[in-house]
């Protein structure tokens, strides 16, 4: 297919300097934000992912070239710091999710991380890379987001050389966002008019740097999952108590006022007798002038109010009974939530003890670890040198060695073999008494 910076319909924009003998290689603007965001996404271990697209042929000029078009995360591998390496789970997602999403693309490469490492492929990323992309136009794409650099990998003459450069493209309508990646990849100052309306990953990357500080760099970040849990549960437990204390005190309050109640209707009942007995009083002394049913109907409307009266009393003395027996469970409650609470500060006061010697074995671990990539760092530097011509011609020394100890081998054989051919004719020569000459008379 045709280059997309020589087709019309599409805007190309050199990130780098790109050579004219290097293998040209196009980044879509979708795939490059998206590995950026996944870069920036945890920059203390290495990331990576699957490249899609096409391996691509220029029909004008012949010129080979490769199309990225569509970045897979990996989800399932093996990675620390400074190491990634791919699983067979990883290997059967990204197989899946391309046949399920891009079965018309193909895998050109691959992309990982090196937070705070700089741009190189490592032995280990060598490895990788023989063993899953050997074809000629797949790449490798590295990215540092701490230090905000990238770079391509291609295969020449049997090696993995940097190209010094690499095309972002998009479709024309989107080349203001395009030139805005492109200038966040070269850290070159944003327009402050359009700086707001996009994100810029570059943004992102300084954001986690403030807050992914590697582990050793603060004991505080440390202790604060702790402290959290802690700091919740302590909460937790605050909260129930003073619950319980303000149901307590409401509980108390209801109490009063349903003895002030019960007095009350205990001194009406009290009035109502004595109302009772006065109206009693008074009808005994009209009864002569009153009919019997009027007054027989005056005295059941009088026990029928007392009647009512009593059966409000007993009411208000159970609910009263129930109201003491709930606030002597709430008050056990309480008793047992102190008690937990008071529990629970010590275990916090053992936890943090045990998270200040946490502490302590994290940072040794922290100084370990630095120390390690030191020593890789180191390693890799020497690197070069053993793959020198120096190395090749200790390589070649040590091939010519293996060559004259097998020597020496075959000829000691024959000297074994010939010793043995020796002994066998001079045990054929020697005579025996049968053939020996007889002597004469």
């Amino acid at each position: 297919m045709k280059r997309p910076d020589r087709d019309p319909r599409f805007a190309c924009i050199a990130c780098q300097t790109p050579h004219p003998d290097d293998l040209p290689i196009f980044l879509d603007l979708g795939p490059a934000d998206r590995i950026e965001r996944h870069a920036l996404s945890d920059t203390s271990v290495e990331l990576g992912g699957i490249l899609l697209g096409k391996e691509c042929v220029d029909p004008t000029t012949g010129e080979h070239f490769a199309w990225i078009t569509r970045a897979i995360e990996a989800k399932h591998y093996d990675n620390t710091r400074a190491s990634f390496t791919y699983t067979h789970d990883s290997w059967e997602e990204i197989t899946r999710e391309r046949e399920r999403l891009h079965p018309d693309l193909d895998i050109v490469g691959w992309y990982h991380t090196h937070p705070d490492f700089g741009i190189f492929l490592s032995h280990h990323d060598l490895f990788l890379h023989q063993n899953f992309f050997p074809q000629p136009l797949q790449v490798a794409y590295v990215v540092d987001p701490i230090q905000g650099s990238r770079g391509f990998f291609r295969w020449s003459d049997g090696k993995m050389v940097q190209v010094e450069g690499f095309h972002l493209c998009a479709p024309r309508s989107e080349r203001p966002a395009l030139a805005r990646l492109a200038d966040d990849l070269e850290n070159l100052p944003r327009d402050p008019e359009s700086a707001g309306a996009f994100p810029s990953p570059r943004l992102e990357a300084e954001l986690i740097k403030m807050l992914n500080r590697p582990a050793h760099s603060s004991a505080s970040n440390d202790r604060l999952p702790t402290a959290a849990v802690l700091g919740f549960l302590g909460g937790l437990l605050g909260v129930i108590g003073l619950a319980a204390a303000i149901g307590l005190a409401l509980l108390h309050v209801r109490l009063t006022e349903q003895s002030e109640t019960l007095a009350a209707v205990q001194q009406r009942v009290d009035d109502d007798s004595a109302g009772r007995r006065l109206a009693l009083d008074a009808l005994r002394e009209k009864i002569e002038g009153d009919e019997p049913a009027r007054f027989v109907e005056r005295y059941e409307l009088a026990a029928r109010e007392r009647d009512d009266a009593q059966r409000r009393l007993a009411a208000e003395r159970s609910i009263n009974e129930t109201l003491a027996m709930r606030s002597k469970e709430l008050q056990t409650r309480a008793d047992a939530l102190a008690a937990d609470l008071e529990t629970a500060l010590v275990d916090l006061q053992k936890l943090e003890a045990e998270a200040e010697k946490t502490t302590a074995l994290q940072k040794r671990l922290a100084e370990l670890e630095q120390t390690a990539a030191e020593q890789k760092r180191e390693l890799d530097a020497q690197r070069p040198i053993v793959e020198s011509v120096e190395g090749e011609r200790v390589e070649a020394l040590l091939s010519s060695l293996n060559l004259h100890r097998l020597a020496a081998y075959a000829g000691g054989l024959v000297s074994v073999l010939l010793a043995l051919a020796a002994a066998f004719l001079y045990y054929r020569a020697i005579p025996t008494p049968e053939n020996a000459p007889r002597q004469g008379y």
